[in-house]
């Protein structure tokens, strides 16, 4: 006889089945429930910036969540949910991190610097060696390298197709040479004693010292002409500057004389050599803008005044302006003598005087020590009642208008490593949503705003500790990176 009766086995089975249910049922509660934390702490870390930790704990618990409450279901729901939480876990990462991942650009060595680019290629400089290494613009392969032009004391100016290289050594004479870029070869050397670059036009390298200006002919190195007085670039509205920086292309330069004490006394045709006109600076607030000479000062009522002496035909004038802040700078953009301030800018015509003032929008001011100040843009802040930043952004100052900045992060600590006539080079520290950090290159041309490259700080040679810009590339520390092309 059997030990058990029939209606005995069927309620033990269904006991047992019962059981079992109750456990998947517990176990796909619990589950949701570990579902529901994950994203409760989820959305708490992107709101509070809890960090990278907390955020793959959470998407980790969420997708643990899935695979369990999925076990009561079908082989293929099985599936699927271990799909969908690989997938979760994926997007979750990349969604919030600030992308590309993948390293940009190109590697150098730990001292080279970038120092101009033309058609394909990208030339570099290694102080250690003073030569010069041309590299291919897309991946730095080696193309050519140069003979060593001094192994202190290098330095250079991108003049189109070619590379003006100037170099001194313990005393002696300064040497001026030019490059070929695309086959590095010296087109000519000269020596130029005490004198240093000062600016060029397509025909004629000017160099300057203290007591002499000379024009060397760019194609040949041939001496041209010279004249007895230190060029001078004004002093740009700064009480500290250097007279005798390197100047963007013009074909006009003022030039001081042995008695007036650093103060311009003419203006000198950069083709001849010869005077254009002779002027009576109080000063070295000047610019030179088209073919006029503007000369900054104050009158009685210390208001600003701005004086135009013509170097090539038209008429003298005269204007008056108000000084808004202590700070100023005094330059040139699009084609106009600048007055910049805080809250504004003055812009003068040339040929005219005529006086536009161009106020910055919604109460932005110019944050002075956010990089260089110069071009057409430049960095602006606000500030609370206690004077704290509460945030920053870029301005186009011949406008007053704010520039949309690109990107996906909250930026953090916005400064202007480089400015050229009509375009700024932007580093911003950017904050993902769950605290990973990055530096943001962001290039700022015809008031829109594009990100070029975006380096989180785990990438070897992403430390912003040296920053350049040549041409269709920038350089980051050891990367370089070639920015897109139309």
């Amino acid at each position: 006889m059997p030990d058990t009766a029939p209606g005995r086995d069927t309620e033990l089975d269904e006991e047992i089945a019962k059981g079992r249910r109750q456990r998947v049922r517990r176990r796909t509660v619990v589950a949701l429930v570990v579902l529901a934390v994950a994203v409760v702490l989820g959305v708490l870390t992107v709101a509070l910036d809890l960090g990278w930790v907390v955020w793959r704990l959470s998407l980790g618990l969420a997708a643990i969540a899935l695979v369990v409450a999925s076990l009561r279901l079908g082989r293929l729901q099985r599936v699927a949910a271990v799909v969908t939480a690989v997938a979760l876990v994926a997007a979750g990462v990349l969604l919030v991190r600030i992308p590309p991942i993948a390293q940009p650009g190109w590697t150098v060595g730990e001292r080279i610097r970038l120092v101009a680019a033309a058609g394909d290629v990208a030339v570099t400089l290694d102080p250690s060696t003073g030569r010069l290494e041309g590299h291919k613009r897309s991946n730095g392969d080696e193309v050519w390298k140069s003979e060593s032009f001094g192994l202190s004391n290098v330095t250079t100016q991108p003049l189109g197709a070619s590379l003006l290289v100037y170099s001194e050594y313990d005393g002696q004479p300064g040497r001026a040479a030019v490059v070929s870029i695309a086959d590095g070869k010296t087109i000519w050397k000269q020596e130029v004693g005490e004198q240093t670059p000062f600016t060029a036009t397509d025909d004629v390298a000017v160099f300057a010292s203290d007591t002499t200006t000379t024009g060397l002919d760019l194609r040949t190195g041939t001496k041209l002409w010279s004249y007895p007085g230190g060029a001078t670039g004004g002093s740009g509205g700064r009480s500290s500057y250097e007279p005798r920086r390197w100047m963007p292309q013009s074909h006009w330069i003022a030039v001081t004389s042995p008695k007036s004490k650093g103060v311009p006394t003419a203006v000198l045709d950069v083709r001849t050599g010869r005077p254009a006109a002779a002027v009576h600076a109080a000063g070295n607030d000047f610019v030179i803008v088209g073919s006029m000479f503007v000369e900054f000062g104050y009158d009685q009522r210390e208001n600003r005044t701005a004086q135009g002496i013509p170097l090539a035909g038209g008429k003298p004038w005269s204007v008056k302006f108000r000084r808004a802040t202590v700070q100023e700078t005094l330059d040139v953009v699009d084609g106009k003598a600048r007055a910049l301030y805080s809250d504004r800018t003055v812009l003068i015509t040339p040929e005219t005087g005529a006086v536009q003032e161009v106020q910055i929008k919604d109460d932005w001011s110019i944050a002075w020590f956010a990089g260089r100040i110069g071009g057409r843009y430049a960095v602006v802040e606000q500030r609370d009642t206690d004077h704290q930043v509460t945030a920053q952004g870029v301005t186009d100052t011949t406008t007053g208008d704010i520039v949309k900045l690109p990107g996906h992060g909250r930026p953090a600590d916005l400064e202007m490593p480089a400015v050229e006539a009509d375009k700024a080079f932007l580093h911003t520290s950017v904050v993902d949503a769950v605290g990973g950090d990055a530096d943001r290159y962001t290039v700022v041309e015809d008031g829109t705003a594009e990100v070029v490259a975006t380096l989180p700080d785990d990438i070897p040679g992403s430390a912003d500790e040296h920053f350049n810009t040549t041409g269709d590339l920038i350089q980051v520390n050891q990367r370089i990176i070639p920015l897109p092309t139309d």
